[in-house]
């Protein structure tokens, strides 16, 4: 390349670096939730961080998780029956978190807000039941978290979260675990 070429860079760094090209993390994570109507569950998901917007402390995140829950009683009193089963729930989630240091700290705690879909499922038996679990919902995310470090390579963190999610029939509090592998800009050279 000739030397007049090198010096016609961009002089203004990028304000935003987002997309497959962009990806800053992998993370796998398993959790224990609390749903409403005193059910409890566990679920397992991943993470992929497809870069920032406007500063690298803020982070575009898209998440897909399974929720199980566990198996539960409920009286219909108009049937003035029982039924047990459990309730299964796909969601997918986009969300910001934005990083209170530099994102490749070797703490590095956030806040994160999102919107998901929740794809509900169930086979209770009951029409009253079913229609609450055998739906698609519209949900918020609210989190706050962070990512640890680990290791001498910088490409491997764990990553601890507590989630708010709010969703009609399924809104929950959980814990998240979880192992990320980092890339480009987030891993350390």
């Amino acid at each position: 390349m000739p030397v007049a070429a090198e010096g016609q860079g961009d002089s203004v760094p990028a304000r935003t670096s987002v997309g497959l090209a962009a990806v800053g993390a992998l993370t796998v994570h398993a959790s224990f939730a609390s749903i409403q109507r005193g059910y409890h569950g566990i679920a397992a998901g991943a993470t992929v961080d497809l870069g920032y917007i406007r500063s690298p402390r803020v982070r575009l995140l898209a998440d897909v998780s399974y929720l199980r829950s566990f198996p539960k009683t409920e009286l219909i009193l108009p049937e003035n029956q029982r039924y047990r089963d459990d309730f299964r729930d796909l969601s997918g989630t986009l969300s910001l978190a934005f990083h209170a240091t530099a994102p490749t700290a070797r703490v590095s705690p956030y806040v994160a807000t999102g919107l998901g879909v929740h794809v509900l499922s169930s086979s209770f038996g009951s029409l009253a039941i079913d229609r609450r679990y055998n739906t698609n919902n519209f949900g918020l995310l609210a989190a706050a978290g962070a990512r640890l470090r680990t290791g001498t390579g910088g490409r491997r963190a764990l990553l601890i979260e507590a989630r708010r999610v709010m969703s009609h029939d399924v809104s929950r509090t959980s814990i998240h675990l979880g192992l990320s592998s980092l890339f480009g800009e987030l891993a350390r050279r």
